[in-house]
């Protein structure tokens, strides 16, 4: 068997909002723009991966619940060579960190930044 990475999907109380930040924030280019029975899809590619965002459809019920600790996918990770430069150009545009810079071990810096609907993100910086 041969499997490959295709993409993650997240699911968006506010679709424009959510792409914006991603768009804004990360540099994301969109990839795509489509629609899968009356579902608005757009693929951004964000450091070389592809996620798809999408709002809810028509009549569709959304647990808006997120939790801290929660199963399924707990988080995405972003990977910059300058982590408390890039730290303090988000904060700097007003993104919440959850967690401020911390070092891992040696040679890895991380922190973490709360997206649109409580996406949880990652940044890291691996020397």
């Amino acid at each position: 068997m041969s499997w490959q990475y295709d993409h993650i999907h997240f699911k968006c109380s506010d679709h424009d909002k959510t792409v914006m930040f991603f768009k804004d924030h990360f540099g994301a280019r969109e990839v795509n723009r489509f629609e899968v029975n009356g579902m608005a899809i757009v693929t951004l590619d964000i450091g070389g991966l592809w996620y798809n965002f999408s709002p809810r459809r028509p009549g569709e019920s959304v647990d808006p619940r997120t939790e801290p600790v929660r199963y399924g996918v707990y988080h995405i990770a972003l990977r910059t060579a300058n982590l408390e430069a890039e730290a303090a150009r988000l904060k700097a545009r007003g993104v919440k960190f959850t967690q401020e810079v911390g070092q891992a071990n040696p040679k890895t810096k991380f922190a973490f930044i709360e997206g649109p609907d409580g996406i949880s993100i990652e940044l890291l910086q691996r020397d």
